[in-house]
């Protein structure tokens, strides 16, 4: 760090001592800001995995007819695994399908505990490269291959939802613009009414000839420093919220309470990335606006 650096930061820690209210009052409410936009991020973040989820996994179903058995479900795995456009093939007997069955359905797992005789069949799960369509032409190829009784795509149901979940990104994406912008202006007034408050010392600097420059990177350095401790009082608390809040409560299509407010080991580093971030904006907005040297005398 340089000898201006370490002036303006010495001042800085000098100037949040002497107002130790106005940093109370700076702080936590940065914090609530950040806390708004941690969790908005957390949101995003872990509906936007459990999505993929949803839209990865097989693309075609080959169901094998009831006398196939296991030894031609793998030769038909193999088989299928050299087909043009196949990216990779699975075998999976009826056991294997009724235990992800009853995992996907969660707390209902129960409901399977009368069934005397599994009614899933053997299969064959197809996954395309990207970019290669299941057309009815390559699952009428695949059907008529000897011990396949169906062809089934996993993939209509999912297009709405792919095109849901893209319109949903571009509006996280300007939601998530237009919270930002929300912590920078916070920071920004915080700066101004630290400006408000020191002005008869800043009119005093003025008369003794101190530089903008002089004057202005100190409430810079403090913007930084404020960020950086509500980034680290944001994440305590959306952590302390989100293990209280999160619960093994199943919620539809799968997904689970505590995935969708599991607390993402980066997010503290995001906040404070993005409180430096707003510190540096807001606070080159509000001295820009607010200490104008000239205008003190």
């Amino acid at each position: 760090m340089s000898r201006v650096g370490r002036k303006a930061l010495g001042r800085a820690w000098r100037q949040m001592g002497e107002d130790m209210w106005l940093q109370a009052v700076a702080v936590s409410t940065l914090t609530v800001a950040l806390a708004i936009m941690g969790a908005y991020l957390t949101l995003c973040l872990n509906l936007g995995n459990a999505a993929s989820r949803l839209l990865t996994g097989p693309t075609l179903l080959v169901v094998l007819s009831p006398s196939a058995g296991a030894e031609r479900g793998q030769e038909l795995a193999l088989e299928l695994s050299r087909l043009s456009g196949v990216a990779s093939t699975r075998f999976v007997n009826k056991d294997q399908a009724l235990v992800r069955f009853r995992r996907q359905l969660g707390p209902q797992a129960q409901l399977l505990d009368d069934l005397e005789v599994n009614p899933l069949p053997d299969g064959v799960e197809l996954v395309l490269q990207p970019g290669a369509v299941a057309g009815p032409q390559l699952a009428a190829r695949i059907k008529n291959l000897a011990g396949v009784a169906e062809v089934v795509s996993g993939r209509p149901w999912l297009k709405r939802l792919e095109r849901a979940l893209a319109a949903g990104g571009d509006l996280a994406v300007a939601l998530g613009i237009l919270l930002f912008l929300g912590v920078v202006l916070v920071a920004s007034n915080t700066v101004r009414l630290a400006v408000h408050v020191r002005r008869r010392q800043l009119e005093l600097m003025v008369l003794v000839g101190a530089s903008s420059s002089y004057m202005r990177l100190p409430y810079l350095v403090e913007a930084v420093l404020q960020g950086i401790m509500a980034a680290a009082l944001a994440s305590g608390l959306l952590w302390t919220l989100f293990n209280l809040l999160a619960a093994p409560a199943a919620l539809p299509l799968g997904l689970r309470l505590g995935e969708v407010l599991s607390f993402p080991g980066l997010l503290p580093v995001a906040l404070a990335a993005l409180a430096v971030l707003a510190g540096v904006l807001g606070g080159f907005l509000g001295v820009g606006r607010t200490l104008r040297p000239r205008e003190m005398v």
